[in-house]
This record gives C-alpha cells, sequence and structure tokens, in this order.
C-alpha cells in the first residue's frame, strides 16, 4: 500500500484541529491524512477550492470513518459544460503558486546575465540559458538538451521537490527542455525558447526501460503521485512566470480526472485543470489533448516579463 510521507501534524483519524499546508499539497491530501472529507475540509474554511497557497493555516473539523462519504463519479451533461467553462475561469484565477520565483529578475542577484526566453516556442531561441542540474528525485534523458529560462528551471525541480515530499515516487524522467541557445532541435515543433519541458509519469514500480526512455500510462500508473504533480503545475498559473499550458493525451486526461472527481476535487478546480471531459478539441482547462502525449506531460511555462 502507497505511504503518504505527510510529516506535519500526523493525527489520529478522528483529531481536530488546525494544519499548516505543505509545499505540494492540496486539501485533498489534507483530507485524506485526517481521515475527513474533502468536503468537510472546504466547508469548514469557507473554501470553494482545494488548491491553497504553501503556509495557509487550515482548520481541520473532527472527522472519523463514519463520516467519510462515496464519491461516485457523475457523467457531466452537455448543458452544464458553458457553465463549467465559466466556473473554470473564475477557479483558475484563484489557483495560486508557492514558487518564490515571480520573474527573471529574482535571478539576477546570482547571475550577471539572466536567461532570456526569445521569440515564440516554435520559432525562438534562448539567450544565458540555465541548465537543468542533475539533482535528487529526476534523471535527465538528454544533457544537452536540458537548458530552460530559469523560472523554469526553478519550478520543474518545485514541482518535483513537492511530490517526493509527499510521496515515496521512484526516479522521474525528464525529457527535452531546449538547447543551449534554443533553436529547432531534433523531432520537436516547439522547444526553441526554454520555456517547454516533457516529463515522464510516475508509476507503482519502475517500468523496464524507464528512466531512459518515457513509458506510456499503464494500469501500473501511480495516480495519486500523477494528480500531485498535475496540481504542483496548475498552482503556478497564478504567477507571471507560471504554467500557461500542459499538454497531454485526453485518455491519460480522463484518468487523472475520473481519480481526482473519486476524492472529492470540486467541479470548479477539474474544470479548470482538464480541458476533459468537454472533448479534445475544446480550448479549455489548462491541461490539453495533443497527439503522442501518452506517455510524458509537455509543460509550457509563460515568459518572464
Amino acid at each position: 500500500m502507497r505511504r503518504l510521507v505527510i510529516i506535519a501534524l500526523l493525527a489520529s483519524p478522528a483529531s481536530a484541529g488546525r494544519h499548516v499546508v505543505q509545499r505540494g499539497e492540496t486539501l485533498e491530501h489534507v483530507a485524506k491524512v485526517y481521515g475527513c472529507t474533502t468536503d468537510a475540509v472546504l466547508r469548514a474554511n469557507r473554501l470553494k477550492t482545494t488548491l491553497v497557497r504553501a503556509g495557509t493555516v487550515v482548520t481541520v473539523p473532527a472527522c472519523n470513518v463514519g463520516t467519510r462519504a462515496k464519491t461516485r463519479a457523475r457523467p457531466v451533461a452537455k448543458r452544464e459544460l458553458d457553465d463549467l467553462d465559466a466556473r473554470a475561469e473564475r477557479a483558475l484565477a484563484v489557483i495560486d503558486g508557492t514558487s518564490t520565483v515571480t520573474s527573471s529578475r529574482s535571478s539576477e542577484i546570482d547571475r550577471d546575465e539572466p536567461s532570456e526566453s526569445i521569440g515564440q516556442p516554435w520559432n525562438g531561441r534562448l539567450e544565458n540559458g540555465e541548465v537543468l542540474p542533475h539533482g535528487d528525485g529526476y534523471a535527465i534523458r538528454r544533457p544537452n538538451r536540458a537548458y530552460g529560462a530559469t523560472h523554469v528551471v526553478e519550478h520543474l525541480q518545485g514541482a518535483i521537490a513537492g511530490v517526493r515530499a509527499m510521496y515515496d515516487v521512484h526516479t522521474l524522467a525528464i525529457g527535452d527542455l531546449s538547447a543551449p541557445g534554443g533553436g529547432k532541435i531534433g523531432d520537436h515543433h516547439s522547444h526553441q525558447s526554454g520555456l517547454d519541458v516533457d516529463v515522464g509519469f510516475y508509476f507503482h514500480r519502475t517500468p523496464a526501460g524507464y528512466p531512459a526512455s518515457f513509458v506510456a500510462a499503464n494500469d501500473d500508473l501511480d495516480l495519486d503521485a500523477m494528480w500531485a504533480l498535475t496540481t504542483a503545475f496548475a498552482r503556478t498559473t497564478g504567477l507571471d512566470t507560471g504554467v500557461q499550458i500542459i499538454f497531454l493525451d485526453y485518455a491519460v486526461q480522463k484518468r487523472l480526472y475520473d481519480f481526482a472527481r473519486k476524492r472529492g476535487t470540486p467541479e470548479d478546480d477539474l474544470a479548470a485543470i482538464f480541458q476533459y471531459p468537454r472533448g479534445k478539441d475544446t480550448l479549455s482547462g489548462l491541461v490539453r489533448h495533443w497527439p503522442n502525449h501518452a506517455d510524458h506531460f509537455h509543460v509550457r511555462f509563460k515568459p518572464a516579463r
């Protein structure tokens, strides 16, 4: 059985009290630790979103096994989709990041020449690109393509660290960012300006050939860790340097959506994060379908201003 490694305030499921939200946590994770439903925690704090800032102190109501509600997946009626889109826009406005990086200026203290993304991800270049250093919890597949804008490197490291703070996970495969000076690399249409990064998936057991190669989603996909990674990226969208869009196969979106919904994630948050179930051609949600993305996330960040 997977073990949630949230260390802070490991109380018994029946305990009530206050909890300081840690980096990478959502209110779903907090509810799970204390044996509560997500709805109970949301009501106790008068919140409408499970995505809150790290450091926020939340009230945890007294819960026990008997109060845990079973949440069933419910198909979304076609008439609800327009309303979901409007609610998603509002939800995205309150999803906030926890990174200390707010612009390229924050890195100028340590760099004489800060990184600069020029042009578009599909027609651009990268000046003074920052290499993603080797670190705990991830493996760089092609170091000669591991250059990005400074804020991209830092947000990526922060998201991975957030997942590892909560779960005992294997090494994560990191694919291409950009070449040292940007521009066209390999078969990529984008990845030219240091704003894109390909990120592999988490599994319950490390698959054969991974992390040297990406592995497609299968029955062993670690949905707990995958959802934690998805929400870690989503929390940066309120920042000037946060995630702009994520490309992911529609079928994999469905699996994450269904998992999050069964855990009690509010409809507004689901609509803000996922394109699913509105159709793979719908221009809604942070996470959008793109062909050949059944084995990795393609995460694109905003350029620093």
